[in-house]
């Protein structure tokens, strides 16, 4: 399976580029919308805690682990 890596920077005023997007820009375009989105459905100041809450409420819905007997 083919791996691609992306430099991907998440900025409170990103600002959509103009024209047509490269994979890498139209990967930081998904990435910085979503970080948007968070941002507004937690309420936060900023994306990067939009990004925390939205990282801790996936890692409290996830069941606990079972303990090895």
């Amino acid at each position: 399976m083919a791996q691609t890596t992306y430099n991907v920077v998440i900025d409170d005023d990103y600002v959509i580029p103009v024209g047509d997007l490269t994979k890498e820009q139209y990967v930081t375009y998904v990435m910085n919308y979503a970080a948007e989105s968070y941002m507004k459905q937690y309420k936060t100041a900023t994306v990067d805690d939009g990004i925390r809450a939205a990282t801790d409420a996936y890692n409290a819905s996830l069941p606990a682990p079972t303990p090895t007997p």
